[in-house]
């Protein structure tokens, strides 16, 4: 990147007071255009800032109007929204709105392979002898010219909440709320479709349930974050860390993620892929379901398909991007293109946009990527750079198009698939011509130069105030000179990152993390380093986060460590009737290990997840428990080769579990004194840890053991103890949830695709073989 060395600011005296003197949070401040004690007090606190009226958004008075209108009429209001997070979360929010309000409210979201994005007749047409005198739609709408003059015909009132770019003539509809009317400069200008619905519900009263939902379309769809959009982010976080939704909290569950600390990060990296997942690779009313569930064990099943279709949507993005770089290697005249266009006949659609951005990320150009299957329309994905209009660009060859729509840094459409070739021509001559000063060279804006040793916690934490960050409120970015690297080593479940030891001329040293760096060359000698820093938070503690974000004056590098072993070959030999015979045979090819639990394999070394070691296959007899299970396993056993079996442990019973808890624990009483090891009982009964935690609360509420001591790794137990019934009534609920849970797991793993069962691991070249 080109580096946009510190701009000098003058910082008034007011604006320091305020940050109470930090000189490098003022002079950033400033350099955001803060520079009264007033914006900066608005700035870093919500409290301090003046929320627009709702009722500047233009068409929303006609808006509010016929919704009370629906709502003292008893009419029914379909609510009909779009398959990503924005589009789920403005869904969910309008829903829950409306039915607090006493309305009658039908919810749609468009199936993406099915129907696209979008308002369509067709798909309207079942709701229309429900009742329904009023469709609402939210971050969608502001095109669907044909819908709308359908609708109206039959008398059906259209209300429009979206956010998208509106045409030259909009839609005849009763009312269209949508930010892009206003001026660019306005508060309100950048709000998402989950923004709109949010000063939709707080014109009609009521909002405030909905900031949580708010906060994750807000920072999932990458909107600006100034005016309106920053103090609604900031207030979402703090609902998002105190709410007691049970979807979310399901969802932040599989995820990992604490809410009490949750922020931006955790949004965007987290909790929407796997909401996007849904839409992408299944169908999306699935996640405002989950937003509206209010039944904890139904909220965590459609949690866990979230998280079972994330890990296939990682696989497929991995796979189409190799797919598309293989284009680029072989063609050297698509990579010298001032706009990458490139087309697969089985490229799956919701993935185009992932792969499109990491092309994007590293070729630093728009990236248009089209699925064109046999026998059906062409549909596209495209992403761009700043200085790359790649809406307008796509507009300029409207006549080709079935259909699209977007934003000026990402776009979507569908054209006949015989008018790929010209689109790509087009494409490139529009964006050439846009061009005519040359391709855009990406900018880095350094803020400071700093030495190691002024690289402090308290730096990082006042540096911090500054955040939600976004587009538009990008971290402080900061540099260091004349660093080098004295150690590096591979971190993450397939060893994608890096954690780097660095040091100055005069010996400090630091640590920094190297995201997505895994199989990138290692700088050699003295560099200049641009980073972040970052407050992480965990369990109350507090520590320092360095983050690399790019370097200068690198030298030649050494070759990189070679990257994880890939698995290369998947047999599946799930459902056959003599499963122990197939691996007796397979087992003939050598250097092979069994990972079985809780199980008989007799004539077989099993191991338990703890004992695998690094060896070239690894046969999966019992089916884990988690799909965080099966990628630690992967992860520590590196297989080139895995082979499925998925034999059912068959100890997902509550009362089968217990008993064989019990016995486990009554040997652990005579053999160890009582002390027992979580990952050890975990693995011995095929489950999760969290799940034999429960199951010895339960043991201990009954009055069958006692607790001695207990902490993160294991426990010490007595035999015989007080009973507390209210407590084992508890116990048993949460362990019955956890076990309905593992069932769940293990049904989809007897079935699903073979490949995203395993593409937590690094797959590359992934091919599966079917059972013979």
């Amino acid at each position: 990147m080109k580096w946009l060395q510190p701009v000098q600011v003058s910082v008034p005296r007011e604006v320091r007071e305020v940050v109470g003197g930090h000189l490098l949070l003022a002079q950033a401040l400033v350099r955001r255009n803060l520079c009264t004690a007033s914006e900066v007090r608005g700035f870093l606190d919500p409290s301090y800032y003046r929320p627009t009226p709702s009722l500047e958004l233009p068409g929303m008075a006609a808006a509010v109007q016929r919704l009370r209108a629906a709502i003292e009429r008893q009419e029914a209001v379909l609510v009909w929204g779009d398959f990503d997070v924005d589009g789920i979360t403005a869904t969910a929010l309008l829903v829950e709105a409306l039915e607090r309000l006493g309305t009658r409210v039908l919810w749609h979201v468009p199936n993406r392979e099915r129907e696209s994005h979008g308002v369509h007749w067709r798909s309207l047409q079942p709701y229309l002898g429900r009742g329904v005198r009023v469709l609402l739609t939210c971050d969608t709408g502001v095109s669907a010219h044909e819908a709308v003059r359908q609708a109206q015909k039959i008398g059906l009132d259209v209300v429009i909440t979206d956010h998208h770019d509106p045409p030259p003539q909009l839609p005849p509809a009763l009312a269209i709320v949508n930010p892009k009317l206003l001026d660019s400069d306005h508060p309100l200008h950048h709000l998402s479709g989950a923004g709109v619905a949010y000063k939709l519900a707080e014109a009609l009263g009521v909002a405030e349930s909905g900031l949580d939902l708010v906060a994750l379309g807000l920072v999932a769809d990458a909107v600006p974050h100034s005016g309106d959009v920053r103090y609604l982010v900031q207030l979402g976080l703090q609902a998002l860390r105190a709410t007691r939704r049970i979807g979310l909290c399901a969802l932040a569950e599989v995820a990992d993620v604490s809410l009490a600390v949750i922020d931006e990060e955790h949004i965007s990296f987290a909790l929407a892929p796997r909401l996007n997942a849904l839409g992408r690779l299944a169908d999306a009313s699935t996640g405002v379901q989950l937003l509206l569930e209010k039944d904890l064990v139904r909220a965590r099943a459609l949690a866990a398909e979230a998280e079972a279709l994330n890990v296939r949507r990682q696989f497929l993005s991995k796979q189409v991007t190799a797919a598309a770089q293989e284009q680029l290697d072989r063609d050297s005249t698509l990579a010298d293109s001032p706009i990458l266009v490139l087309s697969h006949p089985q490229w799956p659609t919701g993935v185009l946009g992932i792969a499109a951005s990491r092309l994007v990320e590293r070729y630093a150009r728009p990236a248009v990527l089209i699925a064109t299957p046999p026998g059906e329309m062409a549909r596209g994905s495209a992403r761009s750079v700043a200085g790359v209009d790649v809406r307008e660009a796509l507009a300029a060859h409207s006549d080709l198009f079935n259909s699209f729509g977007g934003h000026p840094m990402a776009a979507g459409f569908s054209l006949p698939p015989e008018r790929v070739p010209e689109l790509r021509r087009g494409l490139i001559r529009t964006v050439s011509r846009s061009l005519c000063g040359g391709q855009p060279e990406p900018e880095l804006a350094i803020e400071a130069y700093l030495s190691i040793t002024e690289i402090t916690l308290q730096l990082a934490e006042e540096l911090e105030r500054l955040a939600p960050f976004g587009p538009g409120n990008p971290p402080v970015r900061l540099a260091t000179t004349a660093l080098r690297i004295t150690s590096a080593r591979t971190i993450g479940r397939t060893g994608e990152h890096r954690i780097v030891e660095l040091q100055d001329e005069d010996g400090h040293t630091a640590s920094a993390y190297w995201w997505q760096s895994g199989n990138l060359p290692v700088p050699e000698g003295q560099f200049d380093l641009c980073y972040v820093l970052r407050v992480e938070r965990s369990e109350g503690e507090r520590s320092l986060r360095l983050e690399w974000i790019d370097v200068h004056g690198m030298e030649l590098p050494r070759v990189a460590p070679a990257p994880a072993v890939a698995i290369s070959d998947v047999a599946d030999y799930r459902g056959l009737p003599e499963p122990l015979a197939v691996l007796r045979a397979v087992w003939e090819e050598g250097q092979m290990q069994a990972w079985a639990e809780a199980a008989d394999l007799p004539g077989f070394d099993a191991l338990t997840r703890r004992e695998l070691r690094e060896m070239p296959a690894l046969a999966v007899w019992t089916i884990p428990p988690a799909a965080r299970v099966l990628a630690q396993a992967l992860a520590r056993a590196k297989p080139m080769r895995v082979y499925l079996f998925a034999v059912d442990p068959e100890l997902d019973v509550p009362r089968v579990f217990l008993q064989r808890l019990a016995g486990v624990v009554k040997h652990a009483l005579e053999a160890s004194n009582g002390r027992l090891d979580w990952h050890d009982l975990a693995a011995a009964l095929a489950h999760r840890v969290e799940t034999v935690q429960a199951g010895i609360e339960w043991l201990a509420a009954r009055g069958q053991v006692s607790m001695a001591s207990m902490g993160p790794e294991g426990a010490e137990v007595r035999a015989g103890g007080v009973s507390d019934l209210e407590a084992a009534q508890q116990w048993q609920t949460r362990l019955e949830d956890l076990l309905r849970e593992t069932a769940a797991y293990r049904r989809y793993f007897r079935f699903a695709d073979a490949q995203s069962l395993v593409a937590l691991a690094d797959m590359d070249g992934l091919s599966v073989r079917p059972a013979k």
